[in-house]
């Protein structure tokens, strides 16, 4: 294919050269959630690291930017659409490959509408208790979700943009608020306790506590992946912008959290992490009625991610339906708007469907935790998945190129520090609703492993026609390809 599609409405394709460096950052900057996390992670690993969660941090931060790694060297050799879906059926072949991608889909579906799902809880209760308005937490849900699918389908460049002006709104409405903390210090803070290991509960043991819920806190970073098509220097940008996006959330993360331990209090953390919502309680005391823009964050934080995760699975949805592991239709393309408008569909109607079974059938105020530890299970399994996948894809397909460090240490490194984020997810057993998680993570792993056989069974080698397409070109030129 030439490197200017034909765009007419006989044969519309993905807008290419769409995305430049800067949408790419904030692609994978806003998937990653920054606000949401500061405020609702923030108290669980101060839990685990008291003080001295900067540390936890800042080990999470390395530990991720080698997990980031593996996305961004299958980026720089073969930029693709199909994201992990690529990556993983080049690496491990066509059926562990299909699997390690329904793995993703089942990461990203739960972990959107955890977020999206929990604002409308979250902003329902503060419009009744702050102003006596009543508004069902599901219409605003319902709402959030109407608003992202209609920007993701009007386009790739619209969406982009709102992207990137929401994650800048977020980050800098916490970056003002932890230098609110830092002027007015809590009683009794040391500006020295979050820099020394020993005043982590635990010492060195909450220390890594905290650095596993910080791990979950930087997951997202893979979201330019499946933007390669649309993208500016896909096998450059893609790999680039994951690397930046880390050390910036990283650096925001490092300097936010050392600024909520001296604004709370350094001897106070066991409380910071016990409030329900202790960033609430800041923002009051120091802000007044400025507290709303904490609630604003939330909101640019909850549409924001809403727009990135259904780009980048819509993308993956759309490769999987060209080569015949889903339905058809999952390929089409809008002829205007040129997005894959049925894939973008499907996911805000799965995540819509989540929503509404969580909070209907448990309580509105669990969707949040619930959604996002069956997300948490499925990353996990897909950040593995792949490490194992560029070492073999490097040493069996680009041999002349494999490093023993970059394609072989650090995949295995980032691979042996994510096992104690996922046995602390199901141990010690977790209370209800959140212990059946592990169960629901795994029967959807064998829904699609049932999908699998039956789509083998219908279409007989379809999958193995997938991975012939997916590797019919060169490394670099897959995209263009396509």
């Amino acid at each position: 294919m030439s490197s200017t599609p034909s765009n007419t409405p006989t044969n519309p394709q993905l807008r290419s050269n769409s995305l430049g460096l800067s949408e790419l950052v904030f692609q994978a900057v806003t998937h990653i959630a920054p606000a949401s996390n500061v405020i609702f992670t923030f108290p669980i690993i101060a839990a685990k690291a008291g003080p001295v969660m900067p540390i936890s941090l800042l080990l999470a931060t390395i530990v991720c930017l080698f997990i980031g790694n593996t996305v961004s060297q299958f980026s720089r050799y073969m930029p693709s659409s199909g994201g992990y879906y690529s990556f993983a059926t080049r690496g491990l072949g066509s059926r562990t490959g299909f699997l390690a991608t329904w793995s993703y889909l089942v990461y990203e579906i739960p972990g959107n509408a955890g977020l999206a799902g929990f604002l409308g809880y979250f902003v329902s209760e503060t419009l009744k208790t702050e102003f006596n308005i009543a508004i069902p937490w599901w219409l605003i849900s319902l709402a959030t979700t109407a608003l992202v699918w209609t920007l993701t389908y009007c386009g790739i460049q619209l969406s982009a943009r709102i992207t990137a002006m929401l994650g800048g709104i977020e980050v800098l409405i916490m970056l003002a608020l932890a230098i609110t903390f830092l002027i007015h210090p809590g009683k009794g803070s040391s500006f020295t306790a979050p820099l020394n290991p020993l005043n982590a509960p635990n010492h060195f043991g909450g220390v890594l506590a905290g650095m596993v819920f910080s791990i979950l806190a930087l997951s997202g970073f893979e979201a330019p992946a499946p933007m390669a098509q649309e993208a500016k220097r896909p096998a450059s940008f893609v790999a680039l912008s994951i690397t930046l996006s880390l050390v910036a959330i990283g650096g925001f993360y490092l300097f936010t959290s050392y600024a909520a331990a001296i604004g709370w209090g350094t001897q106070e953390m066991a409380s910071f992490a016990s409030n329900a919502n202790p960033y609430y309680v800041l923002a009051r005391a120091f802000w007044g009625a400025g507290w709303w823009l904490v609630v604003l964050s939330l909101i640019n934080s909850a549409v924001g991610v809403g727009l990135a995760a259904t780009n980048a699975t819509s993308r993956v949805m759309y490769t999987m339906g060209r080569a015949g592991t889903l339905p058809a239709k999952f390929a089409r393309i809008h002829p205007v708007h040129q997005t894959p408008t049925y894939a973008i569909g499907f996911f805000q109607i799965a995540c819509t469907i989540s929503i509404l079974l969580v909070g209907l059938l448990l309580k509105p105020d669990t969707i949040f935790a619930f959604l996002e530890t069956i997300a948490t299970l499925s990353v996990i399994v897909l950040y593995v998945m792949s490490n194992l996948a560029l070492t073999r894809y490097m040493r069996r397909q680009q041999p002349t190129h494999f490093s023993i460090w970059q394609h072989g240490v650090v995949p295995w490194i980032a691979t042996l520090c994510l096992l104690p984020v996922l046995f602390v997810t199901v141990y010690p057993r977790p209370a209800w609703p959140y212990n059946i998680t592990p169960y629901i993570f795994v029967a959807a792993m064998l829904l699609g492993f049932v999908y699998m056989k039956q789509r083998e069974s219908a279409n007989p080698g379809s999958l193995e026609r997938a991975a012939t397409m997916l590797t019919r070109t060169g490394p670099a030129s897959e995209t263009v390809s396509e």
